[in-house]
């Protein structure tokens, strides 16, 4: 499916805008990427989803290995290929194995997984599937985690469950060129 509505280049924004895919440039190597030229045509949200994203990518305490997993996972159960596909690549940098990463839709199976690499799908799976979780997948997470670890990993679910459900229905496409690494 293509896009639904056209992508946005730095010239297409108002001048006093284009500093924001200077900003998304500079911190991407170059370029900028779909996702952020079709949210484009509103830049004043555009600004605040890059500042959230920066800091839930960037200024948190949670374990990236985990954060990268319940990405995945958001993407996956939600067919977002875009966001599959990234943080695919984001998680094999941090360290997420390629095996842990085909082995996403066996998570509770697959013997690539510790307990508390499985306490995050589950939480993940629930939190996108039902948007209640159980207690036991509460309770779980709080073996491991502090409560601020535990608030990153619920605004990381629920801030990237926002980001495929504007992939998604809009149809953002892959960067040509873009695969798993």
């Amino acid at each position: 499916m293509a896009a639904r509505v056209p992508y946005l280049n730095r010239e297409d924004l108002p001048e006093a805008d284009r500093v924001i895919y200077d900003n998304l440039a500079a911190e991407r190597g170059g370029t900028v990427g779909n996702i952020f030229k079709a949210l484009g045509h509103t830049p004043n949200l555009l600004r605040r989803f890059c500042q959230m994203g920066s800091e839930l990518r960037n200024k948190t305490e949670l374990d990236p290995k985990l954060r990268e997993l319940a990405i995945c996972t958001v993407g996956r159960l939600t067919d977002a290929q875009y966001e599959f596909v990234h943080h695919w690549n984001l998680a094999r940098r941090v360290g997420v194995s390629r095996a842990q990463l085909e082995a996403l839709a066996d998570w509770e199976k697959s013997p690539t997984f510790n307990d508390n690499e499985r306490a995050v799908i589950r939480y993940t799976v629930e939190a996108t599937n039902n948007v209640r979780v159980t207690d036991a997948t509460w309770n779980a997470l709080k073996t491991f985690l502090d409560t601020r670890r535990i608030m990153e990993l619920v605004q990381n679910v629920a801030f990237y469950n926002m980001v495929v459900r504007v992939l998604v229905p809009v149809g953002v496409e892959l960067e040509p060129g873009t695969t798993k690494q």
